[in-house]
C-alpha cells in the first residue's frame, strides 16, 4: 500500500532561513530532492532536513549567537 508523501523543511548550517515544504515519501527521498534542486552530489555539512509534522518551518529564526 503506498503511503502518502510526506513534508520536509530544511536549513543549511549558519543560515536563518528555513525552506520548504518538499515532498518526499521518506526523508531519504527528501534529500535526494534537496541534492537535485541544488545540483549538487553533496550536501554541505550541517545541513539540516527535518519532518514539517514534527516541527514547523520558522521563517525567520535565529541561531543562538555564541
Amino acid at each position: 500500500m503506498p503511503t502518502s508523501p510526506r513534508s520536509y523543511g530544511y536549513k543549511f548550517s549558519g543560515y536563518f532561513m528555513e525552506y520548504g515544504p518538499i515532498e518526499a515519501d521518506n526523508l531519504e527521498a527528501a534529500r535526494t530532492l534537496v541534492r537535485q534542486r541544488l545540483g549538487v552530489s553533496r550536501l554541505p555539512q550541517g545541513f539540516q532536513l527535518w519532518d514539517l509534522s514534527e516541527r514547523p518551518l520558522a521563517r525567520w529564526r535565529v541561531d543562538v549567537a555564541s
